[in-house]
């Protein structure tokens, strides 16, 4: 065991030489090491949430020089690149709420069967990147098909009918489904334990920034610039999308280095801003924390791993996270929307900038339950985050609640996000030895959970259905129910 791991690289462990340990309890001895949190009192943890490069975890100065600019460069792009994704994603709902569903007879189911055909363009392109995201060359991979889901995105303008739109979200879906699990994986190869998931937690959170600012800039395009040059608001939605797109995928094409792999695999620096001591840096820092450095994939490895614990556990967490999130981007406006329709509560405005609210709770739970998890175990946060949605979901089954609470309920279904942030983590935590196995897992958890989403959508929260979604939220309150129990499971296997 201890030969595949490949931890033979620490002359002594806790003042013990390794060849005086028995093979059992060099593992067990280097994974405690790996696993160590640096922190010296309780609230540290809190400091490390808006200092990231103290002097005492990061006592050489020329690491801390490092980690900034990989920070400055890497997770801007991936975080950037992960905002226009949720951008040019979100913007179907917030259209459709603003004058797309009577443009072009976008009605019925319509809006759920879109979602479904996004989801399975997702797949198929999310099986090929987990592939190829492990190669020297895919630092070209994300930001080619951002480039394309950004022309996409500009063609969403010129839909004339509801078959135009259910063909670009096939292909925007087809483009962007790369983007999560090759951004995943590509962080886990760069940072240590102890600084991997706060780089998630940022990841994740552009996500909400980019679907909170699709509702504002929804909103601006219907009040300003509807009729502008003869076209509807919602399309001057899509059109502004596109041009936040298309740069930042350029400036990941100059400077995106892509994978880190390991020092057997590759001596040359990746990219052309990294010197040659940062590489020797990047390199060192991969092999104190026992994280694999990409290497090629191959059959055996996904034979493996198929017959393996980690990818089958995190494919069923991974859909109950789904199902958990479903109602996201769905529930809250439609609800508001027949509220102005039947009630005149809102304007159209102010159903697309309310519904942002939800991304405001996402943000604050992302901020401080994910980014803890850096300093503690992840258990408690999942607890608490199940706790939420089990609370949530029944009282929106029941529906006929007060109307503020209502409101409470449906900004908790914001906290979808803190799952799959804290998740992402777990998982590059436990599969850190084995590059090849932790994109497979990544990528197959994923891809599972999309392929249930093409049909979940329909079944669950069908358009029709709108605003109470009655099966939907019974559905949802078992999937959280499930979450809150299944990492006994996950610590046992572990």
């Amino acid at each position: 065991m201890s030969s595949e791991l490949n931890l033979q690289r620490e002359k002594t462990i806790d003042n013990v030489p390794i060849s005086e340990l028995r093979s059992e309890d060099k593992v067990k001895q280097i994974l405690a090491e790996e696993e160590k949190i640096r922190l010296d009192h309780w609230y540290d943890s809190f400091v490390k949430l808006v200092h990231w490069y103290p002097k005492k975890i990061y006592p050489d100065k020329k690491e801390r020089k490092f980690l900034l600019k990989l920070d400055s460069i890497i997770l801007f792009y991936i975080c950037a690149s992960y905002f226009t994704k949720a951008l040019d994603k979100s913007n179907i709902q917030y259209s459709y709420v603003s004058g797309m569903r009577e443009d072009i007879n976008f009605t019925g189911d319509d809006l759920s069967y879109v979602k479904s055909l996004y989801s399975a363009g997702y797949i198929v392109s999310m099986c090929v990147g987990t592939m190829l995201v492990t190669q020297s060359w895919a630092r070209y991979l994300l930001p080619s098909f951002e480039l394309v889901w950004g022309v996409l995105t500009f063609c969403g303008a010129a839909a004339k009918k509801a078959d135009h739109i259910f063909a670009i979200r096939f292909l925007i879906g087809f483009c962007e489904g790369i983007a999560f699990p090759s951004s995943v994986f590509i962080l886990s190869t760069w940072y240590k334990r102890d600084e991997i998931y706060r780089r998630v937690m940022a990841f994740s959170m552009s996500a909400n920034l980019g679907a909170m600012f699709s509702g504002y800039l929804q909103s601006a395009a219907y009040k300003h610039l509807q009729g502008v040059h003869g076209l509807a608001g919602w399309k001057w939605g899509f059109i502004i999308d596109g041009i936040f797109t298309v740069p930042i995928a350029l400036f990941g094409l100059a400077c995106f280095p892509g994978p880190l792999q390991s020092r057997l695999q590759s001596t040359k620096k990746p990219v052309w801003w990294m010197s040659e001591e940062e590489y020797q840096i990047s390199c060192d820092r991969q092999e104190q924390s026992g994280i694999d450095g990409s290497r090629q994939m191959d059959w055996k490895v996904v034979k493996k791993t198929v017959f393996g614990w980690h990818a089958h556990f995190f494919a069923a967490f991974w859909v109950l996270l789904n199902i958990v999130a479903l109602p996201d981007g769905t529930a809250m406006p439609l609800w508001l929307d027949w509220e102005r329709e039947h009630n005149h509560r809102y304007t159209v405005s102010q159903v697309d900038n309310y519904t942002t609210f939800q991304g405001v709770v996402s943000i604050v739970g992302q901020f401080f339950l994910a980014g803890l998890s850096d300093s503690y175990s992840i258990y408690p946060f999942l607890s608490f985050v199940q706790l939420c949605f089990i609370v949530s979901y029944s009282s929106l089954a029941a529906w006929d609640i007060p109307f503020v609470w209502k409101w409470i309920c449906m900004l908790i279904i914001g906290l979808d996000t803190v799952n799959q942030a804290i998740i992402s983590g777990w998982i590059n935590r436990v599969c850190r030895h084995d590059s090849r196995e932790r994109a497979f897992v990544i990528g197959y958890s994923d891809a599972v959970s999309q392929a249930m989403n093409i049909w979940t959508n329909i079944v669950f929260y069908p358009t029709s259905s709108a605003p109470k979604f009655h099966l939907g939220f019974i559905i949802s309150t078992i999937a959280a129910i499930l979450m809150l129990f299944l990492p006994i499971l996950g610590k046992l296997l572990y």
